[in-house]
């Protein structure tokens, strides 16, 4: 596991470690009352969502703010320059070394924030590194681009046994913002190491012990553009295709109505919408008789919405779930399932950020409805590495039950 180094834990501006709960407008009590039993369920699930869509903001702002500041606010000379051409992390003038950190090809120095657009852009290209380190050796998943057949697609990753592996799998669902499939956190991918970052290092557990695996992308909801590796012919010829096929268009003398672009994604339009497709599509179709769910953040939330949704089909199979720092909670609308299963200590536990040593009991949370122990971190962004090793004994055990 990664050292965690002592100025990481300074002041702390992570987001809770459960959500904020609303409160009633009490001028809108009596008019509410009014309303028929059908209404009421529906602004229940436009509050519902909006809960949400505050959350992940929250969530996202604090990702985005925690280990950088604009060191190079004032440098004039970055302002021109045009990130999107960059196609590696070599034309950031980075490389990561043998411990997986990021660091400056000239001086070996660590990564220094420019402005946004340079850091998301290195951000994007990072993601199609450690999804490349995630199809080679030796962990060799396999890419899928769902739904098939439509332009706008996401990528999700199973192992090359997960349609054959009768046993046991293993659902990887990570928190929200800019993190892709692959990925913890990406501020710890840029600014600490991929093992503290990504999820490396949970892949290559579930794999000795005998795990076939699926990751999924809940965050990527619109068409992005493919960043092309130098030395992915396919991805070249694809790309080929489509200067074509642009070519063929403006070639074309007819006149054309100009359409309205959507470039959402079929099934994945949201993070709820991703997680149900790929259980309808992949995870319902694995052989597997133990399914066990390990979910990051937010994932907290999408799997409790795949819980109250596939409860009862998933039930059976279903054997733990191991959050961390998850800021999911149960309302009086969770199902029955869902519940029963989060109570259940040896089926559930959410690690959590603490001050607590490692893996320290901190009793039954009655807001997210499971158990809670520490993970031995006081940073949101850290928890899933540094409570890998009782998460993942905590889940082998669930299965000897």
């Amino acid at each position: 596991m990664t050292d965690i180094k002592k100025e990481e834990n300074k002041k702390d501006n992570s987001p809770p470690t459960t959500p904020p709960t609303s409160t009633n407008n009490d001028n809108n009590v009596k008019e509410e009352n009014k309303i028929n039993k059908v209404d009421d369920n529906v602004k229940e699930n436009e509050n519902d969502n909006e809960k949400e869509i505050k959350i992940e903001r929250s969530l996202t702002e604090n990702l985005n703010q925690r280990f950088y500041n604009n060191n190079n606010k004032n440098n004039n000379e970055n302002e021109n320059i045009d990130y999107k051409n960059f196609k590696t992390i070599k034309d950031f003038g980075y490389y990561y070394n043998d411990k997986g950190e990021l660091r400056s090809i000239e001086g070996e120095e660590k990564f220094k924030f420019v402005n946004q657009q340079h850091y998301d852009r290195l951000g994007d290209i990072i993601v199609k590194t450690i999804q490349n380190k995630m199809k080679s050796e030796p962990i060799n998943l396999e890419e899928h681009w769902i739904p098939k057949g439509e332009t706008n697609q996401c990528n999700i990753f199973t192992s090359k046994d997960f349609f054959e592996n009768k046993s046991k799998l293993m659902v990887f669902i990570n928190g929200s913002g800019a993190v892709k499939s692959g990925q913890w956190a990406r501020s710890l991918c840029i600014n600490d190491t991929l093992d503290s970052g990504s999820i490396l290092p949970y892949l290559n557990d579930a794999i000795s012990n005998g795990f076939s695996i699926i990751v999924l992308n809940p965050n990527y909801n619109k068409f992005e553009e493919k960043i092309i590796d130098e030395d992915d012919d396919n991805e070249k010829e694809e790309k080929k295709e489509e200067k074509e096929e642009e070519k063929d268009e403006k070639e074309d003398d007819k006149p054309k109505k100009k359409k309205r672009f959507d470039n959402s994604i079929k099934g994945s339009e949201n993070s709820n919408n991703h997680i149900l497709t790929v259980y309808d599509e992949f995870i319902k179709k694995s052989p597997a008789t133990d399914i066990v769910i390990v979910a990051h953040s937010f994932g907290g939330v999408n799997t409790t919405y795949l819980l109250d949704n596939r409860g009862e089909e998933i039930g059976d199979k279903l054997k733990a779930v191991a959050f961390t720092d998850s800021v999911h909670s149960l309302s009086p609308k969770s199902s029955s399932f869902t519940k029963s299963f989060y109570a259940d200590e040896n089926k559930t536990k959410n690690w959590v950020k603490s001050e607590k040593k490692l893996n320290t009991d901190l009793g039954f949370s009655k807001l997210q409805g499971c158990n809670l122990a520490s993970a031995g971190h006081t940073v949101h962004e850290f928890t899933s590495s540094t409570c890998r090793i009782p998460l993942f004994k905590f889940i082998l055990n669930s299965l000897k039950k």
